[in-house]
């Protein structure tokens, strides 16, 4: 490799966001771009991030490779490298030769409360430093509406690397029920695959198989069950929700939670929807309208995050009359008074539930007290 060309790759990368699995391909793809296979034991530094330093780093990258390639400097967990020595590294990047290429991984951040903790980040001076003379790449991250269409390409070419087909709503019942993390997705998709056998198509069938039922998924057709007065399904996916518990009465208080929350999230779609509002998202939203909505649960919050929501919700909004969902809160606020032993007489929380869930499914939605 010339040294023109040499200068047309970037001295350093720096690998983070919170998809491992994206980042791990990413480096496989670096690697071999980057360094002559034949010569990987010479050409290939690896580093423990706990013990690297900046001297140690350096002198790995100016060492001619022997190889076609770069002589590469690879540290797996960057992150653990001692914040002195981030620094250093930060103020010398600019020296590396262009026959050198450092490589940092920053696994997953840990996080509390939703924010990295205290060292499970490169630090910033290191990030500018390598955006200068190199390239930052984030996996994983980026709004869920981007996170989920990555999540169906990624799907997408995985099952027919495999040489199977899948239609496009299918697909979209994997990522929903899967999640946007690549790791579990290969290995769901990978399951099903082997399920699907000699047949070419993995069916809708096949996922509702293979994968489990989210929880979203399980309340939506409690509450379709419910719109429709079919008391003896709705009690079925009561059955369904609270499982085989070993602690009935807080499994009842968690199933009733969603299915309050479910509610909740019916009354705004159908608050906008009368508004005359078709899309659930704040752009389209006046604010005064939006002043109205609770802050948890938030409809427009729970459709960005969960774009498939949209239509299911406002087909749900349109078989609840106004009166008919006062009753339904009437009802789940009497129903969680008595599995708290405010009200009432009915000691099991299951027997609580199942009346409750007759008294939804009924056309009246009677006031009839739960216990």
């Amino acid at each position: 490799m010339t040294s023109h060309e040499n200068r047309k790759i970037p001295l350093a990368y720096l690998l983070t966001g919170d998809d491992d699995y994206q980042k791990n391909q990413a480096l496989t793809e670096l690697l071999q771009h980057l360094v002559d296979g034949e010569l990987a034991d010479f050409d290939l530094e690896q580093l423990d991030g706990e013990t690297a330093t900046s001297d140690r780093i350096l002198t790995g990258l100016n060492t001619p490779p022997l190889g076609r390639g770069r002589r590469v400097v690879l540290i797996k967990f960057a992150n653990k490298m001692n914040p002195d020595e981030q620094q250093k590294l930060a103020w010398r990047l600019d020296t590396v030769p262009p026959t050198g290429c450092l490589i940092l991984v920053n696994p997953a951040a840990e996080k509390a409360e939703g924010r990295p903790k205290k060292g499970s980040l490169v630090i910033t001076d290191l990030v500018k430093a390598i955006r200068k003379v190199g390239e930052v790449h984030e996996f994983g991250t980026g709004s869920t509406r981007d996170k989920a269409l990555k999540a169906r390409s990624f799907a997408k070419a995985r099952i027919k690397a495999a040489g199977k087909n899948i239609s496009e709503d299918v697909l979209g019942l994997l990522v929903r029920r899967v999640g946007d993390d690549f790791s579990v997705l290969a290995t769901e998709i990978d399951k099903l695959v082997a399920w699907a056998a000699d047949r070419d198509r993995i069916t809708r069938d096949d996922v509702e198989a293979v994968t489990s039922e989210t929880a979203e998924e399980k309340v939506f057709r409690f509450l379709d069950a419910v719109a429709i007065r079919n008391t003896s399904l709705a009690l079925e996916l009561l059955y369904d929700m609270l499982g085989a518990s070993d602690d009935l009465r807080a499994d009842a208080a968690r199933v009733l939670a969603m299915v309050a929350r479910q509610f909740r999230l019916v009354w705004q779609a159908r608050l906008l929807t009368e508004a005359g509002i078709k899309h659930f998202e704040r752009n389209f939203v006046p604010p005064d309208i939006e002043a109205l909505l609770p802050s948890e649960p938030n409809l427009l919050d729970v459709v960005t995050r969960q774009r498939w929501q949209e239509a299911k919700l406002a087909a749900q909004a349109r078989s609840f009359s106004w009166e008919q969902l006062s009753r339904c809160f009437d009802a789940i606020a009497r129903a969680d008074a008595a599995l708290k032993g405010i009200e009432g007489n009915i000691d099991d929380p299951r027997t609580v539930l199942e009346l409750l869930v007759i008294e939804l499914s009924t056309d009246s939605v009677s006031t009839q007290k739960v216990g």
